[in-house]
């Protein structure tokens, strides 16, 4: 008969536990959806990608922990929502031991009914976080739907390692409650508003005050050596907690005397409603919040170095790069090679002149610092001014799709003037420099009032110069030294990670590591030409050097999905646990005569006010990490400001609360979903 009771008991707490079943659904499939990509043989393919592995397993083992403390929660809450039930079971004779082996046949009957959903939308995930995943790191995804059987093992484990823990604090409950608790559970009063208005107005000004001290030290920084974000962190999440515990009485106090808007347009329901639903969860809002603003910003970071990383590799325009740091060097014996393994639309040979001067240098130098941005003063080659020839900047402007000027057309009146291509963000201070007087350069004027900005593979070093080129007339480059000289190749198809491979391992180049250098002998400064022989560079190299920043953004993205589902299915629990209370509220306006429609439009008010309350505090708090983290991000990977945008923390911002509202809207759907279920059933009964 147990056996019956529970198989029961399983489907009817799916139809009616819509919240817990969407919960451990959910937890199944992102489980196994980054857990496979520790088993995927096109991630294992990557060398940069060692590091993932250890990352995903470290950030599943903390989720472990979040997600088994949020499916005990739930779990407790079921439990003691049928208390009535149990003690039933209590008063026709059967033993406790009996009810807990009950409750366990349940819950592993339910973890089954949500683990084979949960695997297959996994599968599902995994093929769609490999489409996401791989591009990021230079290599190609293929559509394949195999189930990795170590990842659904490892998937197992891990559920059911929370769902036991769940069920044996679950069991020694049951053990331990008395029938008198069973069946008075839902006669506890509810806790008492902070009483006294200097108490609440005191506790609320002292909750904005820390908020505002926590700001001030994310932006003012007076301690430094990263006191100031521990301290910050610790003040925003006092804030967090203390606000939601003086709001309720703070609504309260605020509305209570306005009976001209109180008593219009039936506000004094949801009000009444509204004010008791955060009273009683006062405290767990401030968790919520905390647990939210922690999912906003982790979300807001992964995005953020999504985006950094990829402008970081859009910013080098070449598809293929080879350099040689010695000198003229005819490049024709590899562009043969190449355009035989991979298709090319062009390619250019041509060189990077420097000689002693460093007016433009230094100017670049004092820009960049002025503007918070190191401008890299440390590699050799670009602590002198460079040039480029004249005919070979017409030459690279055409290959890039760029209007050549009449002025420097073959045919142009005056060849002898020279010209600065610059980044947009050092425009200004060359512009000013320029205009001062009339600059020259070896006896060739240098033109003030024409200056080139458009995008040109400047923001990173050996490209073509360093924030800045000086183009010179071909003679008067003929006087300076070759400070390297480069083949440049655009390819009719995106490169993976195996082309260039089979390119380095073909002809013994060596990839281009530009965060790897070694100090030069006799002179100041370092140099990233730390082996003999040609290098290979270009965007899909940077795509790989930079692959341990996709990797962290990932755990980044994997970490937010869960702390949401946990903060998701907390508000939702906490909001379902109320449904008695809100039955008798519409039992009671049902006979004051109103509208069942409009019964049902006050309960949505009351839900949608409840789900967006935690939302504002903690977009606040996590837009000022993810500002921060994204601004930080943006400095240590450019050495000038990148031309990432004026708005483009905006749209970081807008883009993060977008994919935070999808999962949270499923939640606020389950909510709906799971209260006009409780209404039917409690109708028709």
């Amino acid at each position: 008969m147990l056996k019956q009771l529970s198989r029961r008991n399983a489907r009817r707490q799916v139809r009616e536990y819509a919240l817990y079943f969407i919960t451990l659904t959910c937890t199944v499939s992102f489980l196994y959806a980054f857990n496979a990509l520790l088993f995927s043989d096109s991630v294992k393919s990557l060398p940069e990608m060692q590091v993932l592995p250890y990352m995903i397993v470290a950030a599943s083992l903390l989720i472990v922990l979040i997600t088994g403390r949020i499916i005990s929660y739930m779990a407790g809450y079921m439990l003691k929502k049928r208390s009535r039930e149990f003690g039933v079971y209590m008063l026709l004779g059967i033993p406790h031991r009996d009810i807990a082996r009950l409750l366990s046949r349940e819950s592993v009957y339910m973890g089954l009914l949500a683990f084979l959903p949960g695997m297959l939308l996994g599968a599902l995930l995994s093929q769609l976080l490999e489409a996401v995943v791989l591009p990021m790191l230079g290599s190609r995804y293929r559509l394949r739907f195999p189930l990795s059987l170590p990842a659904a093992q490892i998937t197992l484990a891990y559920f059911f390692l929370m769902l036991l823990s769940s069920l044996a604090k679950n069991r020694r409950w049951i053990r331990r409650v008395s029938l008198h608790d069973l069946l008075l559970s839902d006669r506890k009063a509810e806790p008492v508003l902070l009483s006294g208005n200097a108490l609440w107005a005191a506790l609320l000004l002292l909750s904005l005050s820390m908020g505002g001290a926590g700001f001030w030290f994310f932006i003012a920084a007076p301690i430094g050596a990263g006191f100031d974000l521990l301290a910050g962190t610790v003040l925003l999440v006092l804030f967090l907690f203390g606000f939601f515990r003086s709001i309720p009485a703070f609504l309260a106090a605020a509305l209570a005397n306005r009976d001209r808007w109180k008593y219009s347009r039936h506000r004094l329901t949801v009000f009444r409603g509204f004010t008791a639903r955060i009273r009683s969860a006062s405290a767990a809002l401030g968790m919520l919040s905390a647990l939210f603003a922690l999912a906003l910003a982790f979300y807001g970071c992964s995005i953020g170095i999504n985006q950094v990383t990829g402008k970081l590799v859009d910013m080098n325009l070449w598809d293929i790069q080879l350099l040689h740091p010695k000198g003229l060097w005819d490049f024709t014996s590899y562009e043969e090679a190449i355009a035989r393994m991979i298709p090319l639309e062009a390619s250019y040979t041509y060189a990077v002149y420097t000689d002693d001067e460093t007016a433009l240098t230094d100017l670049r130098q004092r820009a960049s610092e002025e503007m918070g941005y190191s401008g890299n003063p440390m590699y050799r080659e670009f602590l002198r001014d460079t040039y480029m020839k004249r005919s070979d900047y017409r030459r690279l402007r055409e290959l890039l799709g760029l209007d050549v000027p009449e002025e420097l057309e073959e045919g142009a009146s005056d060849t002898s003037v020279c010209y600065v291509h610059c980044l947009p963000s050092l425009a200004g201070s060359f512009r000013d420099y320029l205009g001062q007087a009339d600059r020259s350069y070896a006896g060739y004027p240098i033109s003030g009032e024409l200056l080139f900005t458009e995008s040109f593979s400047q923001s990173d070093i050996y490209g073509n110069g360093l924030g800045y080129i000086l183009v010179v007339p071909d003679e008067a480059a003929e006087s300076c030294r070759v400070l390297y000289s480069q083949c440049v190749m655009l390819t009719a198809r995106p490169l993976a990670h195996e082309d260039l491979e089979e390119i380095a391992d073909a002809y013994g180049l060596s990839r281009l590591r530009r965060n790897t250098v070694q100090s030069v002998s006799g002179g100041p400064g370092a140099t990233a030409f730390v082996a003999e022989g040609d290098y290979l560079s270009g965007k899909w190299v940077d795509k790989d050097s930079t692959s341990y920043l996709p990797a962290l953004a990932v755990c980044l993205f994997y970490l937010a999905l869960v702390l949401e589902i946990t903060g998701s299915a907390i508000l939702a629990t906490q909001l379902v646990s109320d449904r008695a209370r809100t039955r008798r509220q519409d039992r009671i306006l049902a006979q004051l005569g109103m509208e069942e429609r409009r019964i049902r439009s006050l309960d949505r008010w009351q839900t949608g006010l409840f789900f967006l309350l935690p939302l504002p505090p903690a977009f606040l708090v996590s837009s000022l990490y993810t500002a921060l983290c994204a601004s930080g991000l943006e400095r240590s990977l450019f050495y000038f400001p990148a031309t990432m945008g004026p708005m483009w923390l905006i749209r970081l911002l807008g883009r993060t609360l977008l994919i935070f509202g999808l999962l949270y809207g499923i939640y606020y759907a389950a909510a709906g979903i799971s209260a006009r279920t409780d209404i039917r059933s409690h109708s028709s009964s």
